[in-house]
């Protein structure tokens, strides 16, 4: 396993990487204070990360980790299953020797929640997850799989936007930039993550702390409410900030963060070495 190395460029900025199963996963912190790893959601890694602002903004208040999820961003291509992926952040928890709060955006939420009970006593708190107490019955994942195997990954990336109702002007500005082919790199890794947001109540029993939900008053129902239904079966707590489509205020998501923080270091231990 290799140690962290300093990068010449950002504040108190380094990467690092481990390996698990033969396979080496990148990651890389940022900032100081109590350590905040951030689960990208499908497609997001390195290479073009979600709610980069809000990272940046937490980096004041928190040692927030990133990492490239198996087949994305800095590692070598890869078709993961959703045992890897759950296998993988556990691995880094591990790795980095425990965590604060470890927070997923959208379907990373939903990995969080599956590998929770590996990431005792963090701070769960989970950003617009996008969840469900079923596989997905739409058809998405057999037309993701018919895409691949016709080695069609671009065709592949569309159809899971369109069926997840992405506005057509963020699909043109991610495929207009320089990161297109990073994210049709990342094709592969679809079908585990759709297995993934399948989260059930046996799932939800064996999560072993509370679980904090934080949605935005900027997105429709049909991405609030994944999170609201989640609440009701987790017996878990919501947070509604402001913010835009699928995405929360920056200042607002740190501060909420922040206060998360200090109430876990105030009722027990949070988890830091």
């Amino acid at each position: 396993m290799a140690e962290l190395n300093p990068r010449v460029q950002g504040r108190d900025r380094m990467n690092g990487q481990f390996t698990r199963d033969g396979y080496v996963i990148h990651f890389e912190t940022t900032g100081t204070g109590p350590r905040l790893i951030w689960v990208d959601p499908a497609l997001g890694s390195s290479a073009m990360r979600p709610m980069e602002a809000a990272l940046e903004m937490l980096t004041s208040r928190f040692e927030v980790v990133t990492y490239d999820r198996r087949g994305r961003g800095l590692n070598r291509e890869a078709r993961p299953s959703a045992r890897d992926e759950i296998d993988d952040l556990a691995g880094l928890v591990a790795h980095l020797g425990g965590a604060d709060i470890v927070t997923g955006f959208s379907s990373g939420g939903a990995l969080v929640l599956r590998a929770a009970r590996h990431l005792r006593p963090a701070t769960i708190a989970l950003v617009e997850p996008a969840v469900s107490d079923a596989r997905d019955g739409s058809g998405l994942r057999e037309r993701i799989d018919q895409a691949l195997a016709a080695g069609a990954p671009e065709t592949a990336v569309r159809a899971f936007y369109d069926a997840t109702g992405t506005p057509e002007e963020i699909i043109r500005t991610v495929v207009e930039s320089p990161a297109w082919k990073d994210v049709v790199r990342c094709a592969s890794t679809l079908p585990a993550e759709l297995d993934l947001t399948e989260v059930t109540a046996d799932t939800l029993a064996a999560v072993p702390t509370p679980i904090h939900v934080i949605i935005s008053d900027g997105s429709p129902p049909e991405i609030t409410g994944m999170g609201e239904t989640l609440v009701s079966r987790a017996d878990a707590t919501l947070w509604r900030e402001p913010g835009s489509w699928h995405g929360i205020d920056p200042t607002a998501l740190t501060n909420r963060l922040t206060s998360l923080s200090q109430s876990a270091t105030e009722n027990g231990p949070s988890g830091q070495p």
